[in-house]
């Protein structure tokens, strides 16, 4: 017989491969990080032996989700700055939080962030890492993702913080230069590490000049990365755009080269058709982050028309303060509920189309569909076994409508990274969360003291 590490039988497995086909009594053998195998459950078992067996009867096997977006400072900042817009919202919770938040608090967030993804099914995230009051809190973030397990794109972000209100200015202000110095920094790095990759983010359309953005350009071809960006969020992008280089912000991408690199735009509330169908020519992706954006009172991606128009668009939690948590199965339920009632169709993102968004979508969407996405043999052994019979997801007729629209994190039994198990039966492996937990709550209450961060309900200030 054969040698597996780890094998799994009597499985329903959902591959989200290109039949999209959903094999019954079914097996998985897995060695290192990769799928060697997937059959009929008495063919696996009967070629390969394993010290590890898993018996999933009755159970579900899902590819591991993908989160597209994501900034995991924010877990520091759950709860506060609700009922705000964009700008006052940033203002008022984020900027006003920048300058306080220091290097342990920014792990126990990112690592209380990813236990929260792994344990609602999510298996690779891109954090957005925009803070940068100091140096190297990309290296925090980082190591944050591997302690917990989960597959990590940290995608380097700038912002151009000398631009803050001046009650919220920073001692550490970066430069462009110094950004990319520490992008390329990041990318040799991790060059051989198998679960986490780099990618480039900048802020905001005004977040960097045009020389900025043309060189931006320059250092994704060196470091074989994408770039990701907020785009066209709200109105002020355009506005923005239009004020400084005379055009609108889908056009001033085209013009210095963005849409012609590998491109994850993140939000596009305010495209128009016109911009659908030219990011469309440039293959550009775009990542859904519906809880968000109905936090923030936003207008809605119109995913079914991208979708027409052969884009590729993932879904995403978003950060933690404009979330507020980090349930991918929240999105799962609530983004095409979402796009149902704004065309006003229930026949929208069917519960299949929505996984294929979490999981092959979103492969491609960071630019890894042919390593993750799918079950398949070859690629990673990225996935999580999903058990129905729990209260509020029994009685089951069909794993992926349960999944979408029933299941809870109770219904997560397993979160597989790279053919490690990093989740089971309710525990995070090598990590004490229960401690992590204290810890964060901790230092959160002191964060606030210091920011001056508080609530307001019925005209009275709220605080912890």
């Amino acid at each position: 017989m054969k040698t597996a590490d780890i094998l799994i039988k009597n499985a329903t497995i959902v591959t989200m491969n290109t039949q999209r086909e959903i094999l019954q009594e079914a097996g998985m053998a897995i060695h290192g990080d990769r799928i060697l195998k997937i059959g009929k459950s008495q063919d696996i078992t009967k070629e390969y032996h394993a010290e590890k067996v898993i018996d999933a009867r009755g159970k579900t096997i899902f590819p591991g989700m993908i989160n597209t977006h994501n900034h995991f400072f924010q877990v520091l900042l759950k709860g506060l700055g609700k009922d705000r817009g964009l700008l006052a919202w940033l203002e008022g919770s984020v900027q006003k939080a920048f300058r306080y938040i220091e290097e342990e608090d920014l792990y126990l967030a990112t690592a209380m962030g990813c236990i929260e993804l792994l344990k609602t099914g999510v298996t690779t995230v891109l954090d957005y890492q925009y803070l940068h009051n100091r140096p190297m809190m990309n290296d925090v973030v980082i190591k944050a993702m591997e302690d917990t397990g989960i597959r990590g794109i940290l995608a380097r972000g700038y912002s151009d913080t000398k631009q803050f209100p001046e009650a919220f200015r920073l001692d550490y202000n970066e430069t462009e230069q110094q950004f990319f110095d520490d992008a390329l920094r990041l990318s040799n790095l991790h060059q051989h590490n198998p679960n986490i990759d780099i990618a480039l983010a900048p802020g905001i359309i005004w977040s960097m000049t045009e020389d900025g953005y043309r060189n931006l350009v320059q250092v994704a071809k060196q470091m074989n990365t994408f770039i990701t960006m907020h785009t066209i969020e709200t109105k002020e992008d355009n506005e923005f755009s239009i004020e400084q280089y005379g055009m609108p912000t889908i056009d001033f991408f085209e013009q210095v080269g963005i849409l012609s690199s590998p491109f994850l735009a993140v939000h596009c509330a305010e495209i128009t058709k016109q911009e659908i169908k030219k990011l469309a020519l440039y293959d550009v992706r775009v990542s859904y982050n519906a809880i968000s954006n109905m936090m923030m009172g936003y207008k809605t991606l119109p995913v079914e028309d991208l979708i027409k128009e052969g884009m590729t668009v993932g879904l995403a939690t978003d950060g933690a303060a404009s979330n507020d948590n980090q349930n991918m199965l929240q999105v799962l339920k609530i983004s095409p509920l979402w796009q149902k009632a704004f065309y006003q169709n229930p026949a929208v993102l069917s519960a299949s189309r929505v996984l294929e968004m979490a999981t092959i979508d979103g492969a491609k969407c960071v630019f890894k569909d042919k390593e993750l996405g799918s079950l398949e043999e070859g690629k990673k052994a990225d996935f999580f076994i999903y058990n129905h019979l729990k209260c509020g997801s029994v009685p089951m007729v069909d794993s992926v409508v349960n999944l979408v629209y029933c299941a809870d994190s109770s219904n997560i039994e397993t979160t597989v990274v790279g053919g490690k198990i990093v989740y089971d039966q309710g525990k995070i492996m090598g990590v004490e969360e229960e401690q992590l937990i204290t810890r964060l709550q901790k230092n959160a209450v002191l964060l606030w003291k210091k920011a001056d961060l508080y609530n307001t309900q019925w005209g009275k200030r709220i605080d912890y």
